[in-house]
């Protein structure tokens, strides 16, 4: 049995979600038949992937992957094998690929139930979609299509055509949902089991094209970006929009991680940024250190040897049990039409206007005043700390060379996509693995670079730091044929030190 066959077909139906727990005995009984279920209560299960709460994915996706993003350090050395010192497990580094095609497995359910039509069909592409563009961000080339009508045929496809698929998926399921919630304004069929919107397919539209718009930024495609901007469907440019994932009865994962389990600290990295910023989010963002109650002090990334106790009182990111995790906000969107603009492409506005408007967004999802706002778009003085007078010894200081201002330079300055950059991964916390690509592709913000390089053959700069993840042995051992092929598209080694298409700059 192929790899990827062998992963789908065994994988639990449902993942460990409160909603569906009534059907595990109706939907978990032959691993090796699809079936045609109710795609109501299917789809809740292809959600999770989005940004997982189940507390071990998390930790092990977008925490610890997610680490190299530049939001949180691991306080936990796990015995000196981490992302963060780039020598993680075969184990941790098959995890980002296997469990989400595990959580694929409800759509091939789907598309017979379906026959790949209808509002069902496009919420299932949509998410499809969405959980395998954090999969080839994360790897490279990957299956997509080739796996799309249940045959579990594992050819890999370029990145280039992986992202094509993508943003051709999530703008077909855009404009299905968006025509359906314009037919039928009232109609909520997923009201029972929705993580994010309780149903409403038109905030669903949105969150589809504002994805593919994240998409066609990365990729470079202006065509695509200019025909997003322009969709009657929308993007998610309000806050009323914000696409948040309620974490239900299991909780925000990174309230149990760094409060329950200490295994999680702020990283240095954003904690200097925003305190050179004075950035009234802070506060919303970390607790204060218990080394200094006064002050915020983020743990620098990619220690090998250290004990808990020796790390216990730098600031933790702040979350409550109820938090929800963040998938897409309206701030991003704005930052990247932002972008689109500096580029010189046609998205209804100058880079300048979409670049205050997102910081604008941001802080007023985390409730701070007009005047404030005002007043930290209009910074012409603050630029990021460095990280100094680190309480445990000079070996953990960090001499940040960036100078960037917050306040736009009219002038266009170079400056300028640093700033969109920057102030767009402020505004995202803490969606690591989005913030991880972002740095591969455009080299900021500046991050503090990991303390110990353990995998030094491979990681020959420690600045740039991981560039991918390898694939799984598995892939390698039992796919043999389309793993080669795998690696040719990458046109470099099999290991982290190799670039994706789009990520060429730092």
């Amino acid at each position: 049995m192929k790899p990827i066959k062998r992963i789908i077909s065994i994988a639990l139906l449902i993942l460990g979600l409160a909603s569906c727990t009534n059907n595990f005995e109706d939907y978990n009984t032959n691993h090796y038949a699809i079936y045609k279920g109710d795609p109501s209560v299917l789809l809740p299960a292809m959600m999770e992937p989005l940004m997982f709460v189940q507390q071990n994915n998390s930790q092990m996706v977008d925490q610890m992957v997610g680490a190299l993003g530049g939001y949180m350090t691991c306080s936990n050395r796990w015995g000196g094998q981490n992302f963060d010192t780039f020598n993680a497990s075969e184990g941790w580094n098959a995890l980002p690929f296997n469990t989400p095609f595990k959580g694929l497995v409800n759509l091939y359910s789907i598309e017979e139930s379906t026959r790949k039509s209808g509002h069902y069909w496009a919420m299932a592409t949509l998410l499809k979609a969405a959980v395998l563009m954090r999969v080839t961000d994360c790897y490279g080339p990957i299956p997509y299509s080739s796996i799309v009508n249940g045959q579990f045929n594992t050819a890999y496809e370029s990145v280039e055509d992986v992202y094509a698929h993508i943003i051709a998926d999530l703008t077909s399921a855009a404009n299905t949902l968006y025509q359906y919630s314009r037919q039928y304004p009232s109609s909520r069929p997923l009201a029972a089991n929705d993580l994010l919107y309780a149903g409403d397919y038109s905030k669903w539209a949105r969150l589809a094209n504002s994805i593919a718009l994240r998409a066609a930024v990365r990729i470079g495609n202006q065509t695509a970006a200019e025909q997003i901007c322009n969709s009657a469907a929308g993007l998610i440019d309000a806050n009323q929009y914000n696409a948040l994932m309620s974490p239900g009865v299991q909780g925000n994962p990174y309230q149990l991680a760094s409060t329950s389990w200490g295994d999680l600290r702020a990283s240095s990295s954003i904690v200097d940024y925003m305190n050179g910023y004075n950035d009234p989010r802070c506060s919303a963002y970390f607790t204060a250190s218990a080394f200094d109650p006064s002050r915020y002090i983020g743990m620098r990334t990619g220690e090998a040897s250290f004990q808990k106790n020796d790390v216990a009182n730098y600031s933790l990111p702040k979350f409550q049990t109820t938090s929800p995790l963040p998938i897409c906000v309206a701030a991003e969107v704005s930052f990247l039409k932002a972008e689109c603009a500096l580029r010189g492409w046609n998205v209804g506005g100058t880079a300048q206007t979409f670049y205050e408007q997102g910081i604008k967004l941001s802080m007023e999802q985390y409730g701070v005043d007009a005047a404030t706002i005002q007043a930290y778009i209009h910074n012409n003085t603050a630029t990021p700390d460095g990280h100094a007078n680190d309480p445990r010894g000079s070996k953990y200081n960090y001499h940040r060379n960036t100078t960037v201002k917050i306040e736009w330079d009219a002038d266009g300055s170079d400056h300028n996509l640093e700033r969109i950059i920057t102030q767009k991964w402020i505004a995202i916390y803490p969606m690591g693995l989005e913030a991880w690509a972002e740095y591969r592709r455009t080299g900021f913000p500046e991050l503090a670079p990991s303390l110990d390089n353990l995998n030094p053959q491979v990681i020959t700069n420690v600045q740039r730091g991981m560039r991918r993840l390898r694939y799984p042995d598995t892939e390698r051992d039992l796919n043999k044929q389309n793993y080669e092929a795998a690696v040719r598209l990458l046109n470099g080694a099999d290991n982290e030190a190799t670039d994706l298409p789009w990520a060429k700059r730092n």
